[in-house]
Parts: C-alpha cells; sequence; structure tokens
C-alpha cells in the first residue's frame, strides 16, 4: 500500500509516495533536513548554487551510508568470529566433559581397588615367628680378655 506522507524539508513542505510508514519517512526527512542545515551553517549554502549543494548533501548522505556499511561488515565479521569462537569453545567444553566422565571412571576403579586392598590387609592373619636362629652356637664365641689400651698409647 502507498502512503502520501507531507514533510518539511529546508523549509518546503514536500509530499511524498512511498510503501514505507509514515513515520519512518518523517525520520528520513528530517534527516536529509539536518544535513541541508549543517551546510547552511558553515555558510556552504551562500557560495553555491541549488546543483552543488544537492551534490554535497548527496555527498554527505553517501559518506554516512558508507561509514554505516563499513561499521555493519565489521561487526559482521565479528560475529562471525565470536560465533566461531563459540563453536569451538562448545566442542572443547564437550571434550572436557568426555574427560571428566572417563577420569572419574579411573578414579572409581582406584578407589574400589584401593578399598578391597584395605579390606584384605586388615582381614588377614598376620603370623609374628620371629624364631632366631644364630648361625653361630655359643660355643663358638670366643671371649678375648680386656687390655688397658691407655697404656699402650701413652
Amino acid at each position: 500500500m502507498t502512503n502520501k506522507v507531507d514533510v518539511v524539508i529546508s523549509g518546503k513542505v514536500i509530499t511524498i509516495r512511498s510503501e514505507e510508514s509514515a513515520e519512518y519517512v518523517q525520520k528520513i526527512a528530517m534527516y536529509v533536513d539536518q544535513k541541508i542545515e549543517m551546510l547552511k551553517s558553515k555558510n556552504v549554502s551562500a557560495v553555491v548554487d541549488d546543483r552543488l549543494r544537492t551534490l554535497l548533501i548527496a555527498l554527505n548522505l553517501a559518506d554516512d551510508y558508507f561509514k554505516i556499511k563499513d561499521q555493519h561488515t565489521a561487526q559482521e565479521v565479528i560475529n562471525k568470529t565470536l560465533t566461531d569462537d563459540a563453536a569451538r569453545y562448545e566442542k572443547e567444553n564437550a571434550f572436557l566433559k568426555n574427560q571428566i566422565i572417563i577420569l572419574q571412571d579411573e578414579l572409581d576403579k582406584v578407589t574400589a581397588e584401593y578399598e578391597e586392598f584395605l579390606r584384605n590387609f586388615d582381614n588377614a592373619e598376620v603370623e609374628h615367628d620371629y624364631e632366631y636362629e644364630s648361625e653361630y652356637d655359643n660355643e663358638s664365641i670366643v671371649h678375648l680378655p680386656k687390655t688397658d689400651t691407655r697404656k699402650a698409647a701413652n
């Protein structure tokens, strides 16, 4: 549906037909009017004819457009990088969760083996049979008399 919207640009009422909403058309017209007023405030319009003024306004609008487009492109690159990073981190997170499960299973196994070892150790009958058998019997030991080694040293 085509809308007819009256807008004011540079003090002139202009009727615009557009598929866009009246609010949107008013917003664009205000933006263009602000660009014209900016040029007027710099006294550019006093020294140039209408065609050159229109060209300067068009260049200003094109400049704004390309700056916004460049920002949008840069934002798309950032978004792609963040999306790729998020996917990589999700994969890494899944891998680490799997590692945790594997390590927990290993820990459970080692803990069970340790507890089994302790149960077996506590329940074992330990025999203390320390029978001392000397390879020397008492008869083969020779006792020497004690001598005073102090006299020999002097």
